[in-house]
Parts: C-alpha cells; sequence; structure tokens
C-alpha cells in the first residue's frame, strides 16, 4: 500500500501510476519495482508479505537474501 506520495509501480514491465491509498498485490517471482515520480516529496510504501519465508531477488545482481536479513537490527559491540 502506498501511505504517501505518488508512485510508478513497474510490474513486469508494465507501468502503473499509484497515488497515496493504493494496493498491490504482485505474485512471487514477478519483476517489479516502485519509482517515486516526485523529485521534492517522499514516498512511503507499507510492505506485507505472504510468506514469513519471502525472499528479494536483486535483478541488477541476481543476488537473493530473505527479507528478514534486510530488516535485522544491528548486533551492538
Amino acid at each position: 500500500m502506498l501511505l504517501e506520495g505518488q508512485a510508478i509501480a513497474e510490474i513486469d514491465g508494465v507501468e502503473y501510476p499509484i497515488t497515496a491509498g493504493d494496493i498491490t498485490f504482485i505474485p512471487a517471482n514477478l519483476p517489479h519495482r516502485f519509482r517515486n515520480v516526485s523529485t521534492t516529496e517522499g514516498m512511503k510504501i507499507l510492505w506485507n508479505y505472504a510468506s514469513i519465508d519471502a525472499t528479494r531477488t536483486l535483478l541488477g545482481t541476481g543476488d537473493t537474501r530473505s527479507i528478514d536479513d534486510e530488516h535485522q537490527a544491528p548486533v551492538a559491540t
């Protein structure tokens, strides 16, 4: 769900304009990204995943990682 701002949701190569309050559903393994259309205002997205085992693959590098790995708090030393 886009909470704030305006964006372009690019899903499998097709672009869709979205605004605050819009909800998207993207099936697993479908390439997608969200781009802020403003150069002066922020964009805030609420992410929900269908599985606790969700992963993300970066298309540019092919690197796949667990969503949990991206949201771990740093360990204090």
